[in-house]
């Protein structure tokens, strides 16, 4: 086998691992049952928290998908909810419907519908509670925040760190500067299990929307600094995240930096970033 050869092998295997038991981000809009069904039974499903319609609906949902054999993960965001009173009630929904996993978040909704201005005083407040939750993760921003200072975001995650099982990144398109602040954490004493957010097989202008709104304008950066992989994306009517796998896990097998999978942002493109997953991950 010649070194190239061998470097190749290395590097699919590396994406391989990296895709074992991907996680698939859905948005709670009608008919995501229908399309969740592109996915491998058992798949683990997170399911978003939209401003406008409610925790309700992601409650809603994540218990219809539950019932079909899928391990449903809610994404809880504390500006959402108002009050002691309803985070019992959405404990005691999540238990009746099997669901024993969350992702806590801060959430955009302004000003706070309660007292929960982050997914620290939601972590707190869930803490003091009886619930069935065996699993709890929470948000991390390789590329920073565009309203959070860096320092504060990594006071926060050191907060959090006591009432989480594992972080999951916001979406990252620069795999040196997800392995730098994955080091940066280490270093400051945050050793949760790390989760990357990777976009999935999503239309290319759904992505950059996206990316701008929630600040990952370095990320746009580097890929315009990178001009063929700029050139791709501009050519193609959806983004192949073949190349950020291949770096990702590359970079995370030559940092030591043993990622907890990913958590692939699919804008409920499931069949095609399914589709994906299964060709990357037999290569």
């Amino acid at each position: 086998m010649s070194a190239v050869n061998g470097a190749v092998r290395a590097q699919s295997s590396a994406v391989s691992r990296l895709l074992t038991e991907p996680r698939y981000e859905v948005m709670p809009v009608d008919g995501i049952e229908r399309k969740a069904a592109a996915l491998p039974e058992g798949a683990t499903v997170t399911v978003t928290a939209s401003p406008r319609h409610g925790l309700e609906r992601t409650i809603d949902v994540c218990a219809r998908l539950a019932g079909r054999g899928y391990r449903v993960v809610p994404h809880l965001a504390a500006r959402m909810i108002a009050d002691r009173g309803q985070l019992e009630r959405i404990v005691a929904h999540l238990e009746a419907a099997g669901i024993h996993e969350a992702f806590v978040v801060g959430g955009d909704v302004s000003p706070p519908a309660g007292g929960y201005a982050d997914a620290g005083d939601l972590l707190d407040e869930l803490s003091a509670l009886p619930h069935s939750l065996a699993r709890i993760g929470v948000g991390g921003y390789p590329e920073g925040h565009p309203l959070v200072p860096a320092a504060s975001l990594l006071e926060a995650l050191r907060r959090k760190q006591r009432h989480a099982d594992y972080i999951t990144t916001q979406l990252c398109f620069d795999a040196e500067a997800l392995a730098r602040w994955v080091r940066d954490l280490r270093e400051a004493g945050v050793g949760l299990p790390v989760v990357v957010g990777l976009p999935g097989v999503v239309e290319r202008r759904k992505l950059a929307e996206i990316s701008l709104k929630t600040g990952v304008g370095a990320s746009l950066r580097y890929l315009a600094r990178h001009g063929r992989q700029i050139a791709t994306l501009a050519r193609a009517r959806r983004f192949d995240p073949t190349p950020l796998a291949l770096a990702v896990a590359a970079a995370a097998d030559g940092a030591g930096l043993g990622l907890g999978g990913v958590h692939l942002f699919t804008f409920n493109q499931l069949e095609a970033t399914e589709a994906w997953v299964r060709r990357t991950s037999s290569c």
